[in-house]
């Protein structure tokens, strides 16, 4: 009786083990007939293994770097081993495919701009799930990064009047008092008499100051990140989401599912302590009169949006899918307002150590445009807002950094458009895209030297250049740190105004130095100093965008400003 009943389950099992091994062969047989194919028509691929395909090279990577380093750093890797990997070429391929299936969907990197402009601008293609699946924890894929069609451009329209020129400037004295609370705590870390003080971590401010600028921008709120001695609860709860979200980043997609089981109970917890906090922020804005203010949140735009649907008689309570976007979007303004941003001011103050000319020039502007007294900048600015935009050689630096340091790329899918492929300038070859998830490699397309003279250098000249220098960079689409067309990084005006404000808040006051050696010493048994990429021990770690290596440990001493006369 019990052989009867065992038999055919072990049958049964069997036969289901045999049609997924089956099915698992097929898939590899395809995935790697597809690169292979690619081949043979002449396509400069890396060495591809039929049964392992490209997770060898990927390999070699993580083993040449330290097991935090951050997955943008491949493209830096594949450029210098490009010699090695693609033997006769000076510099990448304009498109690179790499196969690494079964742990994730295949890529083909893209390393030329014009070509990379023909996912994003050409033809906006739509964002890869890959997106989607990494803000699902947080905003349950709700937001405009993971929307697409009409729902997108519905939810961008509202939002894009919150990040305008017009807009910032009527939040400016806001943003100014935020950050001069943080030039205030750099002061506070520094020596006496112009001594160096103690090691901190200088991500950990500017942390604070970018997530109280971008809740104050999103929902008019004061969070005093800065000043308060602990996160406030919405902060803890964000934070921990991102964990999260980088930690799955890193699992192969396989077990996505199970890792999301795992960790469900912390997702719905945090989710739930950012509602607690959002809605009665959107509650609060729903009773005032939007329209009463020159500035506007970017719930206040929301709220003109239900005002303008409803023929401005709108009343009633909000419908609940509405709120549900609303604070999904909020979430994702809240983390990309505040990650990358505070990331590049560290990148910035590490272009600025390294390049000492590029610092005295950037002090002479300053004390040009904006007076010899740095006490009196934010002063300035208040009363002539527009010399924020009359520093062209503080955008120089601000650009460099994010030429040099990006933080993050856009990936696109083109499986609805069957047949679609890219083409680079001077060459009559067809690069397929079916197939692959185009992903703009912005750290090669920021370093091609065929659109940037001396593209390891830093030269802010190079964005004040004419028609006709050597420095001239003729081509726009070669400089995508927040992408381009219309899927580009709504933020961008708001990042690049508190790098500004930073720049003119920090230049002239500090010194600012990497300080590894004392970090080392606070940190004992745990210090970490044979992690290095380059010969430096500054490098980008994190599952998601870039941050640096352990927070970026620096120490500060007060300058006298006179010598910046």
């Amino acid at each position: 009786m019990m052989a009867d009943v065992v038999l055919p389950l072990v049958r049964g099992f069997s036969a289901l083990f045999a049609v997924i091994v089956l099915r698992f062969l097929y898939r590899a047989y395809i995935e790697r007939k597809r690169v292979r194919s690619l081949k043979a028509q002449g396509i400069p691929v890396l060495p591809h293994s039929l049964l392992f395909g490209h997770l060898p090279v990927f390999a070699a990577f993580r083993a040449s770097r330290p097991p935090d380093v951050n997955i943008y750093e491949f493209h830096h890797w594949l450029i210098e081993n490009v010699s090695k990997y693609f033997p006769g070429h000076e510099y990448l391929p304009p498109v690179v495919y790499l196969d690494l299936w079964p742990v994730s969907r295949s890529l083909v990197l893209i390393y030329d701009a014009m070509a990379a402009a023909q996912c994003t601008q050409v033809k906006s293609l739509p964002k890869d799930q890959v997106l989607s699946e990494y803000m699902q924890p947080l905003t349950g894929s709700m937001d405009i990064v993971s929307a697409e069609g009409e729902l997108w451009k519905k939810w961008r329209s509202i939002f894009n009047p919150g990040f305008s020129q017009r807009n910032l400037t009527a939040l400016l004295p806001e943003l100014i008092e935020e950050a001069q609370i943080f030039a205030n705590g750099l002061k506070d870390q520094a020596g006496q008499g112009g001594e160096w003080g103690s090691v901190f971590q200088l991500e950990k401010k500017t942390i604070n100051l970018t997530f109280d600028i971008i809740v104050r921008a999103s929902v008019g709120f004061r969070l005093h990140e800065q000043s308060n001695p602990s996160d406030s609860p919405f902060k803890t709860a964000l934070v921990d989401q991102l964990r999260f979200m980088g930690k799955l980043s890193k699992t192969p997609r396989a077990f996505h599912f199970s890792q999301r089981l795992w960790h469900r109970r912390s997702v719905e917890r945090n989710n739930r302590t950012m509602r607690e906090f959002l809605l009665p922020q959107i509650e609060k804005r729903l009773q005032s009169d939007v329209n009463a203010s020159q500035k506007k949140t970017i719930v206040d735009l929301a709220m003109q949006s239900i005002e303008k649907e409803n023929s401005g008689t709108f009343r009633g309570k909000l419908d609940a899918e509405f709120v549900d976007r609303l604070i999904a979007n909020l979430k994702a303004f809240m983390f990309a307002g505040h990650d990358t941003t505070s990331s590049t001011i560290c990148f910035m103050v590490k272009i600025l150590q390294d390049n000492p000319d590029c610092l005295a020039k950037l002090r002479a502007e300053h004390d040009s445009v904006l007076g010899p007294d740095p006490e009196k900048a934010m002063d300035v600015l208040i009363a002539s807002p527009h010399l924020l935009y009359s520093l062209p050689y503080t955008l120089g630096v601000i650009k460099e950094t994010l030429r040099l340091h990006p933080l993050a790329a856009t990936v696109r899918t083109s499986d609805s458009i069957p047949g679609f492929s890219v083409s680079a300038p001077g060459s009559p070859t067809r690069y397929p895209m079916e197939g692959f998830g185009p992903w703009v490699g912005v750290s090669g397309v920021h370093r091609n030297p065929y659109y940037w003279p001396r593209p390891n250098d830093c030269l802010p000249e190079r964005w004040m250049a004419a028609e006709g220098d050597p420095l001239y960079v003729a081509t726009k689409e070669a400089w995508v740190p927040f992408s381009l067309g219309p899927r580009n990084c709504v933020g961008m005006e708001l990042s690049m105004v508190e790098l500004r404000l930073v720049a003119i808040l920090i230049a002239r006051t500090f010194d600012i130095e990497e300080a590894w050696e004392e970090w080392d010493k606070k940190q004992g048994p745990n210090a970490t100093p044979t992690h290095i990429v380059n010969g430096k021990r500054l490098y980008g770690v994190g599952g998601g965008p870039v941050h640096p290596k352990d927070g970026m440990p620096v120490h500060v001493r007060l300058r006298n400003h006179k010598l910046s006369v």
